[in-house]
């Protein structure tokens, strides 16, 4: 699978969109501004709809990616306020975690990782469609953003978040207690029959499992294998052992700088061996 990528990506790698993130937070938070003013505009003709796309919508098919956050709490400010601050943190998370698995992964295994939980996700609703006949979802991109947060977990497992800005999480901990709450959530979906929703989530952590571990060797890809290459690197170009030309006063050799030229000193008593600096200004040695 590892050569399937790889081949894929030497040919289509041109294709892949830099910063794809970037443009799914600016559709996230314009749907969200809109939905303040339009809330019915989302849910009437944008969401995933396959009996309406059987009978021509087929827009569809990609407008249900533009799923608004809900932030209205009804007569209660202060309830709307707090929705809005929340908001603005996770559109920084999201942007976070998008910024982060595109640096590490590249362009093209991003946009990979990220446009194929969506394609996994139309077609696992389309095959719920055919075999219940429930046609809607209304989740959006939800379970595609949480999957990335559990991509930048494995990635990052060390790094902390300041819950409340106060008590330090490590990601890998929060990982742990937000799949607890997805299996909580996963089983509610489960018992009150709202099975497209229940899928969604499947399909999105089905494709992180798929990504992490059907994928060999992307482990390569992670920051702590990436710094140990570049130090393991780093030591096998330092000079080891004897070199073969080595000056006698200053010590710089023709591995540390190969630039230089060396010869040995006729007039002194032994092997004595300068670079060109130094051949002819040192005191002979009797």
């Amino acid at each position: 699978m590892q050569k399937f990528i790889k081949n894929l990506e030497k040919k289509f790698g041109r294709y892949a969109i830099p910063d794809l993130i970037n443009y799914f937070v600016i559709f996230y938070v314009a749907s969200t501004i809109i939905s303040l003013f339009m809330p019915w505009l989302y849910y009437r003709f944008l969401a995933l709809d396959f009996e309406k796309i059987l009978h021509g919508q087929v827009w569809r098919l990609f407008t249900f990616i533009l799923a608004p956050e809900s932030l209205w709490s009804r007569g209660d400010s202060f309830g709307t306020g707090m929705n809005i601050f929340f908001f603005v943190i996770m559109v920084h998370l999201y942007y976070l975690f998008g910024r982060s698995l595109e640096n590490v992964w590249g362009s093209f295994r991003f946009n990979l990782y990220f446009i194929g939980g969506i394609i996994l996700t139309v077609v696992a609703e389309f095959i719920l469609f055919i075999a219940t006949g429930q046609s809607v979802y209304y989740g959006g991109m939800n379970y595609i953003y949480q999957s990335m947060f559990f991509a930048y977990c494995v990635l990052f497992p060390e790094e902390q978040f300041l819950i409340w800005f106060v008590f330090p999480v490590k990601a890998k901990v929060l990982a742990v207690v937000d799949g607890g709450l997805m299996v909580i959530m996963l089983l509610q979906y489960l018992l009150y029959g709202d099975f497209a929703r229940a899928l969604a989530l499947v399909v999105a952590m089905l494709n992180f499992l798929i990504f992490f571990y059907a994928y060999k060797g992307l482990d390569r890809f992670s920051p702590r294998q990436v710094k140990r290459r570049k130090e393991f690197k780093r030591q096998t170009m330092r000079p080891q052992g004897v070199t073969k030309h080595q000056c006698a006063i200053c010590g710089r050799n023709e591995v540390t700088n190969p630039e230089l030229s060396f010869r040995f000193c006729s007039k002194c008593n032994g092997n004595y061996e300068y670079c060109e600096e130094h051949l002819f200004t040192h005191q002979h040695v009797k």
